[in-house]
């Protein structure tokens, strides 16, 4: 069995486990690789406690002068707060995570028995999903894909940034679909042993065979569960003004709701978020997403096929396929 070890080699088996009494699970990505549905069906197993909102990105902040027991306090005070004795597991799904080894080790630290979930899928199909995350989420405004992945070393260097944009990195596609890369990087600091892949492939084939891998890996009884909660891929929304209020607000009001805080008023907050997610699924309706033209897909499978390969080495798969062109 592999050892969990930090990026600067230091041991992180040793570390005292507090509340080892529930384990924990993080579901770190990728984006757009089904893990929203396995997150929902865990959330509903009633041995598991899922964090809301489903991502915290907790772990990217370093909580300086906090003690081990401060941060776990913080963390289940903060996003586990129906937490009952019945629960098994805590479980959130910040695909962040995946992309940042230093919150892996965090996560170690907090849980050195802490298990991940990583979703995988042919970056040929994800990117064109998470761009069209990006434009519902408003972090991207270029609606041509092709245009978007061009401008990736301009936007890197600060410039041609959409004005809603969060994080620039987010826009980072390149990095974003290296997924041997970075699960690579994963098994190194948290053991093979820690981390369970998951196919978007075996999870359009077969979703109940793979929700029962997990609840296995997990350690966790069949909930009797029969079918997977359903998500349509692509979405876009009605009205331009109404949606930065509800998926991307000013930072004024994000505050005042408390909608991205660790505290904030708890009364304040039960009335706003219902009221978002109403406006926000009122906003929202099905979108077609334009198919990669050939010359990008062949530049895509030529800047993604060492990754590819790799990433099958990993999980002993061939992943070829991914990188044909379509007939």
């Amino acid at each position: 069995m592999s050892s969990a070890r930090d990026p600067m080699g230091e041991s992180l088996a040793g570390r005292p486990n507090l509340g080892q009494q529930r384990s924990s699970l993080f579901i770190v990505g990728a984006p757009r690789t089904g893990t929203t549905s396995l997150s929902k069906a865990l959330a509903a197993h009633p041995q598991v406690c899922f964090a809301k909102p489903k991502e915290t990105h907790f772990f990217l902040r370093e909580n300086v002068g906090m003690s081990d027991a401060q941060i776990r306090r913080r963390f289940e005070e903060a996003y586990f707060r129906t937490l009952q004795p019945q629960h098994r597991v805590l479980a959130e799904g910040s695909v962040s995570y995946l992309y940042d080894p230093r919150a892996i080790v965090r996560i170690l630290r907090f849980d050195p028995q802490a298990q991940f979930v990583v979703g995988v899928r042919s970056p040929l199909e994800l990117l064109p999903s998470y761009h069209a995350r990006l434009l519902y989420t408003m972090d991207e405004d270029l609606t041509d894909f092709a245009l978007a992945w061009a401008l990736q070393e301009r936007r890197a260097q600060g410039e041609a940034l959409p004005p809603r944009c969060r994080d620039p990195r987010l826009l980072r596609y390149g990095e974003v679909g290296r997924l041997g890369k970075h699960y690579r990087r994963l098994l190194e600091v948290a053991g093979r042993d820690r981390c369970f892949p998951i196919l978007f492939d075996d999870l359009r084939v077969d979703p109940m065979r793979v929700y029962r891998s997990l609840l296995s890996f997990a350690g966790l009884a069949d909930d009797g569960r029969t079918e997977l909660p359903r998500k349509n891929e692509a979405r876009t929304y009605r009205r331009q003004w109404l949606q930065p209020l509800v998926m991307n607000p000013p930072a004024p009001i994000a505050r005042l709701a408390g909608l991205f805080a660790d505290g904030g008023h708890t009364r304040l907050r039960a009335l706003v978020r219902p009221l978002r997610r109403r406006l926000k699924k009122a906003n929202t309706r099905v979108a077609e997403r334009p198919a990669l033209s050939p010359e990008l897909r062949r530049e895509l499978s030529d800047y993604f096929r060492e990754d590819v390969a790799e990433l099958g080495r990993l999980l002993h798969r061939d992943l070829s396929g991914w990188l044909e062109p379509r007939a």
